[in-house]
């Protein structure tokens, strides 16, 4: 009957009861100006869909991206990361409340009789329920679960941005391959050409109307494009097998589905949604902001540490020497203690722990503000990147036509001998110069296009793609 009473009072001295140690402010991002977004022309302000790789239209990528997604090595270590996570903010949540087991001992002991040598043999047995409760008067327990609850979250965040990290890394894996490839082509379409002029100087040696000079010099530039070949297949091949382990494969699994394919540079302006959002957007911003909440929860872990712990402990069951009537009525027994501990005299060692957890807090605000100049920067950045290789391929795409048209007026002229072979091999090098530029500022737009979606965080403020599209999220339950 005194049980009771006192647990209710204890209860309520809990409710009144206040956490030490600082409140956490959540830190809200103010909404940021992004001076490179306004380029007019190369970039739109409505919303990309949350897979914002299926903007390119291309059923390989898309068809990488997804099971990158389900299968990359680098997301299931995150997913452990967030289960591990949980488990500890589950845990954390119950320290406040009593925790009560089961448990059954015997104790045999045998002590002397006065006088004599002789021995007296006791046993006693019990069986019951252990209780043990923490009250939490100065919250040291709900601060861990407000550490715990933040870990969590920013676990979470890690994940989503290992999720941003992974699509961007396909699909400029993806592009730097088919961006090889094309050079390959562009290559192999040269030597074509090239053969046929070689044919045609030694046609022409062997009349009496050209040289060896011109044979020779025409055998060189083959030479010199065959030379070029192999360092684009091993590029090639090096994308591959990275697009192959990303998805948790061997590599070379996905030779097969990678073969040459032709992929056009994005020639659409380019959708960046509400810019302004970029810092709620990056879920590397927001992991740091988690991160910031989780070392303020655990300055006040160890705030708490300065004040008393009160703890009560209990037992409730069945006390008896004799096994066989153990559960009898008679032997019914309960226990109450209650206990305080204090690091009186240990202040020292708790103050420079506490000291030691506000400079670690310390060091996770500068962090924040870190990840905040960076996406920034990486924001400002990758738009201007973008923009400005735009505007390089709208250039090439002129110098290639312009060496297009050079290069047959120059053979025309070698055939009909009003241009000398020098013209036509200078027209035929510039030419391939121009296409080879040509495909890599393809590939070069498409892999920016990516580095900006990745900076705005994967595109997060898009509108939701059909079912599995989008950057799957781990929600807190």
């Amino acid at each position: 009957m005194v049980i009771r009473p006192l647990v209710i009072a204890l209860a309520s001295a809990m409710l009144a009861a206040c956490a030490v140690g600082p409140d956490y402010r959540a830190q809200v991002p103010e909404p940021v100006q992004l001076h490179n977004a306004e380029a007019p022309g190369v970039f739109v302000t409505g919303s990309p869909v949350a897979a914002w790789w299926h903007q390119f239209d291309d059923p390989v990528l898309d068809k990488l991206v997804g099971d990158a997604l389900a299968a990359n090595p680098d997301l299931r270590i995150a997913v452990t990361r967030v289960r591990a996570a949980r488990a500890v903010f589950v845990e954390r949540g119950l320290d406040p409340w009593p925790h009560v087991t089961a448990g059954a001992d015997q104790l045999r002991s045998g002590r002397p009789v006065d006088g004599t040598d002789a021995r007296v043999v006791t046993e006693d047995y019990s069986l019951g329920f252990d209780a043990a409760w923490e009250l939490d008067l100065f919250g040291r327990l709900r601060r861990g679960a407000e550490a715990a609850r933040a870990d969590l979250e920013a676990e979470q965040a890690g994940l989503e941005d290992a999720q941003v990290s992974i699509a961007a890394e396909v699909a400029r894996n993806y592009f730097v391959l088919r961006g090889a490839q094309k050079r390959i082509a562009v290559a192999d379409r040269t030597l074509s050409n090239l053969h046929e002029t070689q044919r045609l100087t030694e046609v022409r040696r062997d009349l009496g109307a050209g040289s060896e000079l011109d044979v020779q010099s025409s055998q060189t530039r083959i030479k010199a494009i065959e030379a070029d070949i192999p360092l684009l297949e091993t590029a090639a091949a090096r994308a591959r097998y990275r697009l192959a382990v990303l998805l948790g494969l061997q590599p070379g699994a996905l030779d097969t589905l990678l073969a040459p394919h032709e992929t056009p540079a994005y020639a659409r302006a380019l959708p960046l949604g509400d810019t302004r959002e970029l810092l709620r957007q990056r879920p590397d911003v927001r992991m740091a902001e988690r991160r910031l909440a989780a070392a303020t929860a655990r300055v006040g872990v160890a705030t708490a540490d300065l004040f008393p712990r009160i703890s009560i402990s209990g037992f409730a069951g069945f006390i008896s020497g004799d096994l066989g009537g153990l559960v009898s009525g008679g032997n019914k027994a309960w226990s109450l203690n209650p206990s305080i501990s204090w690091a009186a005299f240990d202040m020292g060692s708790v103050r420079a722990r506490l000291r030691a957890t506000e400079a670690d807090a310390d060091g996770v605000a500068i962090a924040y503000e870190k990840a905040v100049l960076a996406a920034l920067e990486d924001a400002e950045n990758s738009l201007m990147d973008y923009t400005r290789r735009q505007e390089r391929l709208r250039i090439v795409v002129e110098q290639a036509a312009s060496a297009r048209r050079a290069e047959q007026l120059a053979e025309v002229g070698y055939r009909e001998g009003s241009a000398d072979f020098l013209t036509l091999l200078d027209a035929q090098r510039t030419q391939l110069t121009a296409d080879d530029a040509l495909a890599d500022a393809e590939a070069s737009v498409n892999i920016a296009a990516v580095a900006v979606y990745k900076a705005l965080g994967g595109a997060g403020n898009g509108e939701a793609g059909g079912e599995g599209d989008g950057l799957a999220a781990v929600e807190l339950r």
